[in-house]
């Protein structure tokens, strides 16, 4: 096995509960998010597979009711109990029609384009109030209300997975069966809990995916953004937002304990206790890989290539590239630590940039997270901030490449988000290892690149 000396935080309901009584948004919380509490948030199989799931609200899913509907006949989901005993006892059972407690049911589900046409039936009269619900991460959506049978489209899903929906009305309530929707995940498979890869384009393709995915997720937050920083908070936490559920179905999907989901679990432990700043944060600790690939890596760093010798285990612990003093060998390693800016007493901005690579080409990629603190307790906070990356630009063996390097802003709008990556793609300079499936040889060529992290707020 070869190895190498070559991040994202999710919502901690227990510690952004907190926002609440700081008197940012004045809305109560729906009755729906009382359901979500701290343990709901560890759904995926980030402790490994066999993991108990809990039933949970977050939005995910774009959806659009067509034809007549009713009142909502309730305002919460009243069968959260039940349907989480059916998806824990069904976890393993993705190709099964599952438990009914009516006795028929249907549920379609047919691709037009980017959305699905959508029909749900259950045989006893209604009214309904229908839920889909995500099979692999036990995350429910309300969809609308209707008498046995409701159209609705939904918009396609950018991490596959598998979906039934749930039907509970004053009478009667029942499951439907299965349908898939979004596009399957090809090339990849898992074995002795470690992701294969059919080739090194397979293992690029999937990290653009699901970063595509969570940065789309992440508009979610729009909706909020007339809104102060804090209320939108407040928003989030009411709504049951989860920051990293595109991270999560993808886990979910192959029962995968990731890197991403070991550094979060320290991380969700770490803002349920007091502390006087963020110096000992535990994401530190590990290389800040963007969250897309840690992701793809197990908890160990390890991943796989079809045809390789076995698996490469890549750098996971903290190391970082010095800037001003680089030395003889620190200009191979691929990421430097920036620090952390105040806000103030109760806010404080984390920032680095990362230089990773990939064959052929060299990421730069800008990275900042803020944190409210209250009563001792920090949480992931909202922020408005833009982020690029420039400075002198040194290649593998040290050498000053350019000067002035600037990517500028690239979000013009400045957005408000719980993180940010804006990734900058520049010419490699590098050797193409297009045939070298292991990433340690492309890893070690790697060129650190001393830039700056700035940001507008």
């Amino acid at each position: 096995m070869k190895t190498i000396k070559p991040l994202m935080t999710r919502l901690s309901m227990v510690c952004l509960l907190v926002i609440l009584l700081t008197g940012g948004c004045k809305k109560e919380l729906a009755d729906d998010s009382t359901k979500t509490k701290k343990p709901d948030l560890l759904l995926s199989s980030e402790g490994g597979p066999g993991k108990k799931k809990v039933l949970r609200q977050s939005p995910g899913l774009k959806i659009e009711v067509k034809g007549e509907t009713i009142e909502r006949i309730s305002p919460t989901l009243k069968s959260i109990d039940k349907i989480t005993s059916i998806l824990n006892e069904e976890q393993s059972k993705k190709n099964q029609g599952g438990v009914m407690t009516t006795k028929s049911a249907n549920f379609t589900a047919s691709l037009a384009g980017t959305y699905y046409n959508c029909y749900a039936e259950l045989n006893d009269p209604g009214p309904y109030d229908w839920y889909v619900i995500n099979w692999y991460t036990g995350v429910y959506t309300y969809v609308g209300s209707s008498t046995d049978y409701i159209n609705f489209n939904v918009q396609k899903p950018l991490m596959y997975g598998s979906y039934r929906v749930w039907g509970e009305g004053p009478y009667s309530a029942g499951f439907t069966g299965y349908q898939y929707m979004g596009d399957p995940y090809t090339g990849v498979s898992i074995s002795n809990g470690i992701l294969t890869f059919a080739d090194y384009a397979v293992f690029d393709a999937l990290q653009e995916r699901i970063k595509n995915a969570y940065e789309v997720h992440q508009t979610v937050i729009d909706q909020w953004d007339s809104l102060t920083d804090d209320q939108a908070d407040a928003a989030a936490i009411t709504a049951g937002f989860d920051q990293f559920l595109p991270y999560k179905e993808f886990e979910s999907y192959f029962g995968f304990s990731s890197l991403r989901a070991k550094i979060q679990s320290e991380v969700d432990y770490w803002l349920t206790q007091p502390h006087d700043n963020m110096d000992d944060f535990p994401e530190d600790n590990y290389f800040p890989y963007t969250a897309a690939k840690q992701t793809l890596m197990t908890a160990g760093g390890q991943i796989d290539f079809t045809g390789s010798e076995g698996p490469v285990s890549l750098f996971t612990d903290w190391h970082w590239t010095n800037p001003y003093n680089p030395g003889s060998n620190s200009c191979m390693f691929q990421a430097k630590k920036k620090g952390q800016d105040s806000y103030g007493s109760n806010r404080q901005l984390k920032k680095k940039v990362v230089i990773d690579s990939e064959p052929g080409k060299t990421l730069f990629v800008g990275q900042s997270k803020t944190y409210k603190k209250y009563l001792g307790l920090w949480s992931p906070a909202l922020q408005r901030q833009r982020t690029k990356v420039h400075g002198n630009q040194y290649s593998g063996n040290c050498t000053l490449v350019t000067t002035g390097f600037d990517t500028g802003y690239t979000n013009s709008g400045d957005k408000r988000r719980y993180s940010e990556e804006p990734h900058f793609k520049v010419g490699a300079d590098q050797t193409s290892k297009s045939n070298e499936l292991h990433m340690a040889t492309v890893i070690s060529s790697v060129s650190s690149t001393p830039f700056t992290l700035t940001y507008s707020h």
